[in-house]
């Protein structure tokens, strides 16, 4: 966890990505802090790509602290296959969760960046 994060069991996080290995690792760590707030969505539930969903998901729930490692991953085959469509629902990921995290006011964003090459 970062250092100097305050947690209550009040604390509304939102963990994006909690079914993934860094996100339930996180999810799992704020369990053991005993964070009862948590606000967990599938991808079913809230596309992380669509920005009036995730708009409105904050607008609504109030975060105070965003964990984003959420990603678009599809393994070795169809990234090399589609590289630029991963990279851009990536992309559009990272902006939709991290420009919702600043305009609601949420006390801490924490990004796990997904860095990716294209290469022809």
């Amino acid at each position: 966890m970062p250092n100097g994060l305050r947690l209550s069991d009040a604390t509304n996080v939102f963990v994006a990505g909690h079914r993934g290995l860094v996100g339930s690792a996180i999810l799992r760590k704020l369990s053991q802090l005993g964070c009862n707030s948590l606000l967990l969505r599938t991808h079913a539930e809230l596309d992380l790509r669509n920005s009036a969903a995730v708009d409105l998901f904050f607008r609504e729930n109030r975060p105070e602290i965003v964990f984003l490692s959420a990603a678009r991953v599809g393994g070795i085959l169809a990234n090399s296959r589609r590289p630029a469509e991963f990279l851009y629902d990536n992309l559009m990921i990272q902006t939709n969760v991290i420009t919702m995290g600043v305009f609601t006011d949420a006390t801490r964003v924490v990004v796990n960046i997904i860095t990716y090459a294209l290469s022809h």
